[in-house]
């Protein structure tokens, strides 16, 4: 399958890995700035540091869009196993079933990622259209398929579909770490987790194992598999963390620090308490004017309850920034 044109593969996937090494190391640079600049925010010296960092972060994500226009699509390689596909052959209604699950769930943590875990109602059109998966062809393996989803890329050279597949691999891994699925089900919310059961659930009735396979814009390959005897203690994994309370705050605070490479922030509030979390999508294009500044910051507040320990766990989502208000004249 094609995805790139206009441009040697070789090529492209070597281009992004330098550019996405040369973010990262700016990244660490701009944390260790926005912390000089909130704890010190008369100096003219940490300002001046902070906006050259700044400046050089954006010339480096406009030469990621850049090169991103000549990726067409992310191809993922799903196969199923089992005694219902031994001999290469899928049932309609049971491939059907377990097709329109994995674009649920796909679709559910592009939402999650983008608007914040505590989103109800319907998906939007921009999430379905972004995350729509098509069907493209079939192997062997048993049952194997080719699946792509055309990426449409924002102003950072990012794409909510490569970002989605990001997170899809890290909550299949997390099935198999029970502190990651607690983190991953406060930062993706009931719904994104609900998917992620029913597609084990549908799984374990099918007596059926699959994985997943796919080549991100550097060349690195992200694989996941778990077979027949695996999902039933995937699914006791994931049975295990519920939400116990899911509210939305607003508080006065400073931003410490926030990463638009990894959709990290940190916080210092009024109390001088750290608040860490991830950053919705929705909000990152106006971060910029907040690194190191007072604020007020939108939380979505998520508290996790383990089934068998009882321990409650607490995560944050940034989904809303704005200046603090003005003081009455």
């Amino acid at each position: 399958m094609i995805l790139w044109e206009g441009i040697d593969p070789r090529e492209a996937e070597s281009r992004m890995r330098g550019l996405l090494r040369r973010l990262s190391e700016l990244d660490e640079a701009l944390k260790a700035a926005q912390h000089i600049r909130a704890f010190d925010p008369d100096s003219f010296s940490a300002e001046l540091s902070l906006a050259s960092l700044s400046h050089l972060q954006e010339r480096l994500e406009q030469e990621r869009l850049e090169l991103v226009k000549y990726r067409t699509r992310e191809a993922l390689t799903v196969s199923l196993s089992g005694h219902s596909y031994a001999d290469h052959t899928a049932g309609v209604g049971e491939l059907g079933v377990f097709l329109i699950r994995l674009q649920k769930l796909y679709s559910s943590i592009a939402q999650a990622i983008t608007t914040g875990p505590r989103r109800r109602g319907p998906l939007s059109n921009e999430i379905v259209n972004a995350t729509a998966m098509r069907f493209a062809d079939v192997f062997p393996s048993s049952f194997g398929m080719e699946i792509f989803i055309r990426p449409r890329f924002d102003v950072f050279g990012e794409s909510t579909a490569v970002s989605t597949l990001e997170t899809l691999f890290a909550l299949l891994n997390a099935t198999k770490q029970e502190k990651e699925i607690s983190r991953l089900s406060g930062e993706l919310g009931q719904r994104a987790v609900a998917h992620l059961r029913h597609v084990l659930d549908d799984l374990s009735r099918s007596h059926a194992g699959f994985s997943l396979q796919w080549v991100d814009m550097t060349g690195t390959k992200f694989t996941w598999a778990a077979d027949t005897d695996q999902i039933p203690a995937l699914q006791s994994n994931v049975s295990k963390y519920r939400t116990k309370r899911s509210v939305e705050i607003s508080l006065r605070a400073v931003l410490l620090g926030a990463s638009l490479l990894r959709d990290r922030f940190e916080l210092i509030d009024e109390r001088r308490e750290i608040i860490e979390g991830k950053l919705a999508r929705e909000v990152k294009a106006r971060l910029r004017d907040y690194f190191g500044r007072q604020c007020v910051a939108t939380l979505e507040k998520v508290e996790i309850d383990e089934a068998v320990t009882g321990e409650v766990r607490t995560f944050y989502t940034l989904v809303g920034i704005d200046p603090l208000p003005s003081k009455p004249e």
